[in-house]
């Protein structure tokens, strides 16, 4: 079992979800074109902008899960080396660690969510955590910006996850900001909108881009 397969919560996958079957719901077109690009030209995407994510924010009920686990599971086929977790393991994990004192257990932890190529992180805000685990995934964030991509979902804007996660949580947002697009998936209209600084870079490569 490779290290990424260990610590991807692999309960929490939708056994079912792909990309392909992902049912284009109202408020999700770009969604769905902006992941399927990501996956499709993974290699070029990274060169062009080394470290750029997706933030899809919205209610429940839209599909973010559904749509995480079609990226991964697509990465996975393209032998791209892929962690999804949700965030709350993610603490859980840091926990585990602080009790037994298993600092091995821990370097292998930090080398997954620092070193795999793409990280998934479900559910982010879906916990509010003590102020020590939210210093761990800002320092992810932050070992992960300008190198390797972290794709997020949450049902919190970037400026709702910064009230929700306490004193951290500016600091966190604004990370997340600087190194991912945010795409906001709002069941009402069909663009689903975009942080208008990548909105042009994005026109040039994801075809219908609305």
């Amino acid at each position: 079992m490779t290290l990424c397969h260990e610590f991807t919560s692999r309960d929490k996958l939708l056994p079912k979800a792909t990309l392909e079957n992902y049912e284009n719901r109202m408020g999700c077109t770009n969604a769905i074109k902006i992941a399927n690009n990501f996956v499709d030209t993974y290699i070029e995407w990274l060169s062009d902008r080394p470290g750029l994510g997706l933030y899809l924010n919205g209610p429940n009920g839209l599909g973010k899960t559904h749509l995480l686990t079609g990226i991964y599971k697509a990465l996975m086929k393209r032998n791209v080396s892929a962690v999804f977790m949700t965030t709350y393991h993610m603490f859980q994990r840091f926990k585990e660690v602080g009790k037994v004192n298993d600092y091995e257990y821990e370097k292998r932890l930090l080398k997954v969510l620092y070193g795999c190529e793409v990280l998934l992180l479900d559910d982010v805000g879906g916990e509010v955590p003590y102020d020590s685990r939210a210093e761990k995934l800002l320092d992810v964030i932050n070992v992960r910006s300008q190198k390797r991509p972290i794709i997020y979902s949450s049902n919190f804007t970037t400026g709702g996850l910064e009230q929700w996660m306490g004193n951290q949580g500016k600091r966190i947002a604004d990370r997340i900001l600087e190194n991912a697009i945010t795409i906001t998936l709002n069941g009402e209209s069909n663009r689903g909108l975009i942080n208008d600084e990548h909105h042009d870079w994005l026109a040039g490569r994801v075809k219908g881009l609305e």
